[in-house]
């Protein structure tokens, strides 16, 4: 299991330098907004807040927890205050009970050893209406590095979680890609909306046969 020494190994400079996509998660953060409306919001393994920034932006009372010292230093100095310093496998997250409306996980839950404390945790902070949506590679053992310490399918994870008293479902966020990028020259955005997310999805779907993630909720049960 990974203590502070081993967070710092890993998970510094080098790992972060190519991380950094500010527009991706400022739709990212719209979308949240629009699909789950949040009024609370936490992102596990946030990295140096981008995400928090941008939920911040939109007026979602959010915050961040990692455990990267060099991440965490490289914060935006507005929100060097909504970014905590958390190991996830041993670090109760500091938050009080029944905190947050929505919880993001994007590429973190695959770092973590103690899923089972780290459950508890998440069961703790997340209210009894709330959600917390996952995205993690949706690959098994075979997959597993000494930074993807806990890679797992789909049908695993599943398994996991429903043993910690969570429900939990697939959920595609194929809405919230662009379609003024690569497939800008279509002028698929000029649609009406139920046709936009239609070709999303489809363009969401072809996309995933190469990035082979898995998107699910989770919510209390």
């Amino acid at each position: 299991m990974y203590d502070d020494d081993d967070l710092q190994r890993l998970y510094g400079k080098k790992y972060f330098s190519h991380r950094t996509r500010p527009e991706m998660w400022n739709r990212r953060a719209q979308f949240v907004l629009e699909k789950f409306n949040p009024k609370t919001a936490l992102d596990i393994g946030c990295a140096s807040g981008e995400f928090v920034k941008s939920m911040i932006d939109v007026n979602i009372d959010a915050y961040g927890i990692d455990g990267s010292d060099f991440a965490i230093s490289n914060s935006n100095e507005s929100i060097k205050n909504k970014i905590l310093k958390v190991n996830l496998n041993s670090d109760p997250f500091p938050f009080e009970n029944n905190t947050f409306d929505f919880i993001g996980s994007f590429y973190s839950v695959e770092h973590i050893h103690d899923i089972e404390f780290f459950s508890k945790e998440l069961f703790r902070t997340l209210k009894s209406s709330g959600k917390a949506w996952f995205l993690t590679p949706n690959i098994g053992e075979e997959g597993r590095t000494k930074v993807d310490v806990f890679t797992n399918t789909f049908e695993n994870w599943k398994s996991i979680f429903e043993k910690q008293n969570f429900t939990v479902t697939k959920f595609s966020p194929h809405e919230m890609m662009a379609l003024r990028g690569k497939l800008g020259a279509f002028h698929f955005y000029t649609f009406p909306k139920t046709l936009q997310n239609i070709v999303k999805r489809l363009a969401y779907d072809y996309a995933n046969k190469t990035m082979n993630d898995t998107s699910f909720i989770l919510q209390k049960c």
